[in-house]
């Protein structure tokens, strides 16, 4: 399955294979951005999942040992061509992907002005698409058992020296034990999408850009000094239970992005 995610932060579901068919209602308009999700466990085998691949990707797929693996990374890398799909109006396997200096996949038809940003963790993916606005999201988890695994103060510490900024450190450390790990989570998410936005990915150091550790109670604007030309906002998006996700768009001057439901 697959759903849209509303400004509201409900999550609409949706067949995967329904986006072949319903191209002329996914057009993209001007400063929305399109937010899909999709679940690994309600999709059908591995074999359906590889046919709608490219040959790399089969390969790819067929070089992990395990096959929960192999499952997971052919479901993404259809979910994500399932998804473009419906908003280009072609065949998911018709899809071709460029890469840029660092890693950054876009599309490779040029005469498309699409842009999008995929991510993944566990059981479910998600993608953004926007018309020609820039792009990073990234979803994190499982944020219930991240507790346990980041509960030790000492090894929460030595990753926050490694990916948070100064203030960032001193701003986890004023809160509550408890809170830390989840807290840690949330900037990790945020640093992630943004640097896939800059279209660095973590070819940069996270430790160079400050995103800030508390919620966001609204889109936040992030400084000319990472956009000089441009504006971008940043998002915490609603998420499935158990995940966190953020997302960066790099929108034209003076316009705020959109997050647009749309239903079939």
């Amino acid at each position: 399955m697959r759903g849209s995610t509303d400004d509201d932060g409900s999550v609409n579901e949706v067949p995967v294979d329904a986006c072949e068919h319903v191209a002329s209602r996914l057009r993209l308009v001007g400063d929305e951005v399109h937010l899909w999700w999709g679940r690994r466990d309600a999709v059908e085998s591995l074999d359906t999942l590889r046919g709608s691949l490219s040959e790399d990707e089969r390969r790819r797929s067929e070089r992990f040992r395990r096959e929960r693996d192999a499952h997971a990374f052919a479901f993404r890398r259809a979910f994500l061509r399932a998804t473009l799909a419906g908003h280009l109006g072609c065949r998911p396997r018709d899809i071709g992907f460029t890469l840029g200096e660092f890693g950054k996949p876009t599309l490779a038809n040029p005469c498309a002005d699409v842009c999008f940003s995929a991510a993944g963790t566990g059981d479910w993916a998600l993608v953004a698409v926007s018309a020609g606005r820039e792009l990073g999201a990234d979803v994190e988890g499982d944020a219930l058992t991240l507790d346990a695994r980041l509960g030790e103060a000492e090894e929460l510490s030595r990753l926050a020296r490694s990916v948070l900024t100064d203030s960032e450190q001193a701003e986890l450390a004023c809160l509550a034990q408890s809170e830390r790990a989840r807290a840690f989570l949330g900037a990790w998410t945020r640093k992630e999408a943004l640097l896939k936005a800059l279209g660095t990915g973590l070819s940069r150091e996270p430790r160079t850009v400050e995103v800030g550790l508390a919620p966001l109670v609204a889109p936040r604007v992030l400084g000319p000094t990472l956009f000089p030309t441009d504006g971008a906002w940043l998002f915490d998006l609603a998420a499935p239970r158990g995940l966190v996700a953020s997302l960066v768009v790099v929108a034209r001057k003076g316009e705020r992005p959109h997050l647009r439901p749309h239903g079939l």
